[in-house]
């Protein structure tokens, strides 16, 4: 089910027209017209909410699920600027007036998290809106259009799940230039997954530290990142197909190279008698749990909270497994052991995230091209692989500098769907043996290739305890 794209804003003459008509109508409802100030606002958060309500139906759907909870609108509980008291206005009065009709209650999902009510777009909706056009021109110009609102933080700084004020730093203006730059390149750039055109908002990205500190977190969040790791590849850069650069095994690789080791052959994650995903998902869980070992409860409690890693473990994920785990992991990594639960994770996530903004600068600076981000690794078209290898390069350079370590040569993957002609060819030239690949035949996950564009929602992230993205709307 679509959440609600709160970052979604747009500018285009049809978005315009409606929330004209819209508001007009919601302005009539007040006993005393809102002042011109107030209308402005008004004006404003109705575009934001007919453009979010857009990208419910463009996508051959006519649901959305919708957050109400007034607390999340107003105050020190307030989820984000993008969570304002005036859009939640808007809300209340489309469903009072007929455009959104109810069709689910807010709900637990699991007993663990809250789900959101959810909305159809109504039948008196689409008649004012004319969401659904027969002319694909018109909707995807309306798709193109829908980008991130200007009034969105570049940076967020969070702790325990919530944002704090920003704290002032001597890069911070960097930080924000970045992440604007870059989700200014988005919107001159076409791309579509499994053959659906994306707007540019579900791409766009936000920094975000963690813990209350500028030297904890920092990664770069987006929507879609959401999506699976399989589908992602069928995503296409201006028509052209996509490569995916992904870091192997780069928390244990940095880890090494704080204790100054050399790193074993072996992979990181590879256990007998342990699925890998459990094995990779129990490693993040210990270097970020910031509590004593034994790790076993916080072991238990999120690998069972994930459904791929119950469904790998073929077995109850109990006390004694995650005992017989945690000590199969910490024999196998015996050098780096004393890493674990000491919260060191988000120390490396920090690194990965520094990696990460010099790739993304490469890009900006050296090139008029885009580079897709999902933490440690990278998706960009196949024909510029060479850049990316040139950026990765710069990026280790500088970071170790800046480190005052040694250069470390990264171990990379590269995962297609389809490889273009010469491909094997390229991705030698461009980064020689520190590269295996993996070209993944079509055949073999023919099951993507008739779905619909995921179910994603606007995106609110925090780091659990287990490291991973947790709390999306």
């Amino acid at each position: 089910m679509p959440t609600f794209q709160y970052k979604a804003y747009s500018k285009h003459p049809e978005v315009n027209a409606y929330s004209e008509t819209l508001l007009d109508e919601l302005v009539a409802t007040y006993q005393r017209k809102p002042n011109e100030k107030r209308q402005k606002t008004l004006r404003k958060w109705m575009k934001v909410a007919v453009a979010g309500l857009y990208l419910a139906g463009c996508y051959k759907r006519n649901t959305v699920q919708i957050t109400r909870s007034r607390g999340l609108y107003y105050g020190k509980s307030q989820r984000s600027p993008m969570h304002h008291p005036e859009l939640l206005k808007i809300f209340e009065w489309l469903i009072e007036a007929g455009y959104l009709n109810k069709v689910k209650e807010a709900h637990q999902a699991d007993g663990v998290h809250w789900v959101p009510a959810t909305y159809e777009l109504s039948r008196k909706w689409i008649d004012v809106c004319c969401l659904v056009s027969p002319v694909t021109a018109k909707n995807e110009a309306i798709i193109r259009s829908i980008t991130r609102n200007p009034a969105a933080p570049a940076v967020e700084l969070r702790q325990d799940g919530k944002r704090l004020p920003l704290k002032s730093h001597p890069e911070k203006s960097i930080w924000n230039a970045r992440v604007k730059a870059y989700n200014n390149r988005l919107t001159k750039h076409e791309f579509r997954l499994n053959r659906e055109l994306l707007a540019p908002v579900l791409l766009s990205i936000t920094r975000i530290f963690s813990d209350g500190s500028y030297s904890k977190g920092g990664r770069y969040y987006s929507n879609f990142q959401q999506f699976k790791s399989q589908l992602r590849l069928f995503t296409t850069i201006d028509g052209e197909p996509v490569a995916e650069i992904d870091y192997k095994s780069l928390h244990p690789s940095l880890l090494y190279q704080r204790a100054g080791m050399t790193e074993s052959k072996e992979d990181a994650y590879t256990i007998a008698g342990y699925p890998r995903k459990l094995v990779k998902k129990a490693f993040n869980i210990l270097i970020n749990r910031k509590k004593p070992a034994p790790a076993t409860q916080s072991l238990v409690y999120f690998l069972n909270k994930d459904r791929e890693v119950r469904e790998a473990a073929q077995q109850p994920i109990n006390a004694a497994y995650c005992e017989a785990l945690e000590a199969a992991i910490r024999n196998h990594h015996r050098d780096i052991e004393h890493f674990f639960c000491s919260g060191v994770g988000l120390e490396l996530q920090h690194h990965d995230s520094q990696l990460c903004s010099h790739i993304l600068d490469y890009f900006l600076i050296k090139t008029d091209s885009i580079v897709l981000t999902v933490h440690d690794s990278f998706i960009c078209k196949q024909s510029e692989l060479p850049i990316l290898a040139e950026a990765i390069k710069y990026a280790e350079n500088t970071v170790a500098r800046a480190m005052n370590t040694v250069f470390r040569e990264p171990l990379l993957e590269a995962e297609v769907i389809k490889a273009s002609e010469g491909f094997e060819q390229l991705l030698d030239n461009a980064f020689g043996s520190s590269i295996s690949s993996n070209i993944t035949e079509e055949d073999a996950i023919n099951s993507y290739l008739h779905q619909e564009l995921p179910e994603i929602g606007d995106i609110y992230v925090d780091v659990d305890t287990d490291g991973d993205v947790t709390g999306t709307e």
